[in-house]
């Protein structure tokens, strides 16, 4: 059975039948369905694009009072330039009105500018305090950074990448020419403060610097709990009770009757995360933990660390051993799991 459609306007009418009308239909949707996801996945992969073509400069990723800081030192540091370059050229023209005057009778241009007692200038002195600036300005902001976020950044692998590096190889037949193209190129340096916070991220793994203090701190910790020849924890934990063992502290008798403990670079590691877990943060830390911590050495066995609410008490022993008291069984499971890890580290 066939059935008579109406033609669209300039071609002529024809008989279709039900079947294949439906699969018309059929054919249809599904090509517009498939046009549809087509453009859906078009539209998606330019979103991405765009989202990739973003670039996430370093200075949006710090606070205010950090891009204060960095702008401080970035203006100082090329006024500090421009003047030291002024102050050659001056230099230079003072030297020169001198060796007029003073060289009909033999005497050196420095006579009257300079003196052991007063004032010490050259050219030379110039130029190298010139070439010292980006190194100063690098370790300026790296050392900020380290003492804000509680970081271990080392400012000599971000100068080893943005400042030239000084010829090695002291017996080349070419190292005056070396040196001189080496001293240019320093004088001729400027960097700006988000090329040195490129490398700081870089050397956190693009983690946010708040974030890249605590992972530094708990790798520090895990690496400190766990004996790297065999594996083995040098803690135990009984309840509340955290007992670090070897030679987590040594016990010093020095004449005249007074004695000391010196802990250990790992238990003070240990120490600092005990801390942060206390602070929950690196900051509002309670000051007889804070206390305890920034001593070098003890000079008693025993501490009770009052207005902390988790960890209670510390306890030297003479066999190289030290116990951390908690105040719940949970804190002290909490602490270890969290800072010291069940498993040695890889």
């Amino acid at each position: 059975m066939t059935r008579r459609q109406g033609g669209i306007q300039g071609f002529p009418a024809f008989p279709i039948s039900g079947t294949w009308a439906k699969s018309c239909r059929i054919s249809l949707g599904t090509a517009v369905k498939s046009q549809n996801t087509l453009h859906r996945k078009e539209n998606k992969m330019d979103l991405l694009t765009k989202f990739s073509a973003v670039e996430i400069k370093p200075e949006t990723r710090i606070s205010e009072a950090d891009r204060a800081f960095c702008q401080a030192h970035q203006t100082a540091y090329e006024a500090a330039s421009n003047v030291l370059k002024e102050l050659e050229y001056f230099w230079d023209d003072m030297q020169a009105g001198q060796q007029e005057a003073l060289s009909p009778i033999n005497l050196p241009p420095s006579l009257y500018l300079t003196s052991p007692n007063h004032l010490t200038l050259s050219t030379d002195a110039i130029r190298g305090q010139l070439r010292s600036l980006h190194a100063l300005f690098i370790s300026q902001l790296v050392s900020y950074f380290n003492r804000t976020y509680h970081l271990a950044i080392p400012a000599e692998d971000i100068q080893k990448n943005l400042t030239p590096q000084k010829p090695s190889d002291r017996w080349a037949d070419n190292r005056k020419e070396q040196m001189e193209e080496y001293n240019k190129a320093l004088e001729e340096l400027s960097l700006h403060y988000s090329e040195i916070l490129e490398h700081v991220f870089l050397l956190t793994d693009s983690r946010e610097l708040t974030e890249q203090a605590l992972y530094e701190l708990k790798e520090k910790c895990h690496k400190a709990a766990w004996n790297s020849s065999n594996g083995q924890a040098m803690y135990l934990l009984k309840k509340n009770v955290l007992q670090l063992d070897g030679y987590a502290c040594r016990y010093r008798d020095w004449y005249g009757g007074r004695s000391s403990w010196e802990l250990s670079d790992r238990t003070a590691d240990i120490l600092k995360a005990v801390a942060h877990f206390e602070a929950e943060g690196f900051t509002d830390i309670p000051n007889s933990l804070n206390s305890v911590i920034q001593r070098g050495s003890l000079d008693d066995s025993q501490y009770e660390f009052t207005g902390c609410r988790k960890v209670q008490s510390l306890k030297l022993f003479k066999n190289n051993r030290m116990d951390i008291r908690f105040h719940t069984e949970n804190d002290a499971r909490a602490f270890t799991e969290e800072y010291l890890g069940t498993t040695p580290p890889c």
